[in-house]
């Protein structure tokens, strides 16, 4: 599912959009924010639109419930050029979404784009701008 290897990068700064499709919903719910990450495992995913959320992980210190740490895990996994398809995360990853598509940069070695699946049919969209990497 999500089979790939990043380089190693030691920090990294984007600008995001993201766009949430709830079943129960006519309109999208479409959130921006910036997010920063620093080797070896801080991350920080700043919402700034349509209200300002924080959620901060560094080390074992975290502002955010389990689920939300476990989807930040992961994305730090994937940043610092873990293997993302290592069984744990697999498992983890199987259980909250259907599906994950993950759409590379590949000049710079960074996701642009990410597709979540939820099982319930939701999904959400995740691109990234302004990406700058250490």
């Amino acid at each position: 599912m999500l089979a790939f290897i990043l380089a190693v990068i030691m920090s990294l700064e984007a600008d995001f959009v993201q766009t949430k499709h709830v079943a129960l919903m006519n309109e999208p719910q479409v959130s921006t924010g910036h997010m920063t990450y620093r080797a070896p495992d801080y991350i920080q995913w700043a919402y700034a639109k349509p209200q300002v959320i924080v959620w901060e992980m560094d080390g074992d210190k975290s502002n955010v419930n389990p689920q939300v740490q476990k989807l930040l895990r992961m994305i730090m996994s994937a940043i610092a050029g873990g293997e993302v398809d290592n069984p744990q995360l697999q498992r983890e990853t199987k259980r909250i979404f259907k599906s994950v598509h993950i759409t590379m940069d590949e000049k710079n070695e960074v996701a642009k784009r990410v597709e979540l699946e939820e099982k319930n049919g939701d999904t959400t969209i995740i691109e990234f701008a302004h990406v700058v990497k250490k």
